[in-house]
This record gives structure tokens, C-alpha cells and sequence, in this order.
């Protein structure tokens, strides 16, 4: 089966729990020496709201969320006026959240693992579905708004 047919809200709680328990199973090195549960608070909370905003703009307008869906219209207003994939971002800042949060090494796999197969997986077949329907608008967008921030 293609990684590309899994959502990648399944990706990142799989991965989630995955080092979720690579964490409970390290000896407990924790590398971070600052106020890590308030910064992995302000992930997951500016994450969720990140997400949910850019999840609602794509439901307002009427336009697929799921990234194998056929797409009707681009949407480059509101929150996606800074970042081409808000949702994508919002769920890595819960994941970075959850990381902090835990403190070690292993919890740090989850972020960066879905950062990999959201930014090399994913977003490439994206875009390049994008491009194939809608063109030069699509190409402006991408030429004029980051990938992520």
C-alpha cells in the first residue's frame, strides 16, 4: 500500500504513539533544560488553532481536505496567504508540542518524521496535482506563498 494513501492526521498520531512509547522505553534523558511544558503548550494550542482555521477556510469554500480528493478551487486567502499547507503545519506544531512536552530524544522522531513524509511525500503529489489542474494560478500561489512559513 502507498504512504500517500494514509491521511496525515493517521500518520502523525501513528507516529505519535509510536515514540510515545520509544519514550517510556529510554533511559529518561531528558536534553531539554528550559520551560518545556509551557512552549510545548504553545505548540499544541497555536498547532490546533492553525489547523482548525485552515481546515474551516477549505470547508467554507467547499474544497476537498483530503489530499487524494479531487480539489475544486485554490484557496490563498486568510491563513493561507503565509503558508501553502497550514494543516500540515499545525498538526508538526502539535507534534513538537507533544515532543517538548516529553522532553527526550525519542519523543523528537515524531515531528521530524512527519515533517519528511508530509514535505517529500505528500506535498510533491500535492502540488503536483495542483499545477496539472489549475495551472499557472496554482504556479503564481506557489511562486508567491511558502511551503510552510
Amino acid at each position: 500500500m502507498k504512504l500517500i494513501t494514509f491521511r496525515p492526521p493517521r500518520i502523525a498520531l501513528t507516529l505519535l504513539v509510536a515514540t510515545t512509547v520509544l519514550h517510556h522505553l529510554s533511559p529518561p534523558n531528558t536534553f531539554l533544560h528550559l520551560p518545556y511544558k509551557l512552549l510545548a503548550t504553545i505548540c499544541v494550542v497555536v498547532g490546533f488553532m492553525v489547523m482548525m482555521v485552515a481546515w474551516s477556510k477549505f470547508k467554507k469554500s467547499d474544497t476537498a481536505v483530503c489530499p487524494t480528493a479531487q480539489t475544486s478551487r485554490i484557496v490563498t486567502d486568510t491563513i493561507y496567504r503565509y503558508t501553502r499547507n497550514p494543516m500540515y503545519l499545525g498538526m508538526l506544531l502539535m507534534l513538537f508540542g507533544a515532543a517538548f512536552f516529553m522532553g527526550t530524544i525519542p519523543a523528537m522522531l515524531a515531528p521530524v518524521g512527519f515533517f519528511l513524509i508530509i514535505d517529500k511525500v505528500f506535498i510533491p503529489y500535492e502540488e503536483e496535482d495542483l499545477i496539472s489542474s489549475f495551472g499557472d494560478e496554482y504556479g503564481k500561489y506557489m511562486a508567491g506563498t511558502r511551503r510552510w512559513l
